[in-house]
């Protein structure tokens, strides 16, 4: 059964990662490095929304805003000390920097109200990463930059954790998506696969953190995006990270549902080194991830 976990002190790296195989939910409250990158990102919030960014919506239309925000996360990505100060994050929580591979910060912004559908200014229907990545070991991190509520934030459904969900992806291809995303045609192709029915809102667990919070979690666990039905725009990070050592040893959370016909390494790099996981590769006709989260 998925528990959630609000841990002060780092923990092994190998104890953590086996309870997000598992399924467990776990939160790293009172770290300074934690603290210190949410500044830095708040910071560029401002410089791209203004200096509340969790109302721009009230001066900015959505076209200006899904315009901020792709400028924002351009210059998030481009900012050395962004990766220096995540870099410290993981390290702070006992994390070996040259076992572990990453993909880049990425800032989500979700104005309010219904013009925000589609995107990436709108709300996440509900996924597991799992399905587009096919890397069981994969792990996921989200923290709020401002202040969330129940109604404004990421939710999980632990319940399906081990549950067969029917989902796209077997039709999607990591290949055609890149292409749309360089050829400007992103929304002429999903981001991701997503679950076929919406699951009820009611097994979910909307996660309601303060900003400096750190929530990580398994690339398998379903997850969405609440639909923002408050005055104020939500604006968080997230990222993903895959221990390679865990990967090679067939390590990871259990794959019940994933049907996409790529696995996609290369989209992580190594975050001591900069070297690529491995290059994108056909997925093994018989693959599935352990079923306990153990080899």
């Amino acid at each position: 059964m998925t528990a959630l976990y609000h841990l002060a002190l780092p923990i092994p790296e190998a104890e953590r990662n086996a309870r997000i195989y598992q399924g467990d939910l776990i939160v790293f409250r009172g770290f300074d490095a934690v603290v210190e990158l949410t500044d830095r990102l708040r910071t560029h919030c401002i410089n791209y929304l203004g200096k509340d960014p969790a109302s721009a919506h009230n001066s900015m239309s959505p076209a200006e805003i899904d315009q901020a925000a792709e400028a924002l996360r351009a210059s998030v990505k481009s900012d050395s000390q962004v990766d220096l100060a995540w870099r410290r994050v993981l390290s702070a929580i006992d994390t070996d920097l040259e076992k572990t591979y990453g993909d880049s910060i990425f800032v989500r912004v979700q104005p309010p109200g219904p013009d925000t559908q589609g995107g990436r200014t709108g709300p996440l229907c509900a996924h597991r990463d799992t399905w587009g990545s096919n890397l069981p070991a994969q792990i996921n991190w989200w923290a709020p930059l401002f202040e969330t509520t129940p109604e404004r934030t990421l939710a999980l459904f632990p319940g399906f954790f081990t549950q067969l969900v029917e989902n796209n992806s077997a039709g999607w291809n990591f290949q055609e998506m890149m292409q749309a995303h360089r050829t400007k045609r992103t929304l002429a192709y999903p981001l991701l696969p997503t679950a076929n029915t919406a699951p009820d809102w009611g097994d979910a667990l909307a996660i309601s953190l303060l900003p400096g919070d750190l929530l990580c979690f398994s690339g398998a666990h379903l997850h969405a995006s609440v639909p923002n039905t408050t005055s104020l725009t939500r604006l968080s990070f997230e990222t993903r990270t895959v221990n390679g050592s865990d990967l090679a040893a067939g390590s990871g959370a259990p794959d019940v549902d994933g049907s996409a016909p790529f696995m996609t390494p290369q989209i992580f790099r190594n975050l001591a080194t900069g070297e690529r996981l491995g290059e994108l590769v056909k997925r093994p006709a018989r693959y599935q991830a352990p079923k306990n989260g153990r080899t």
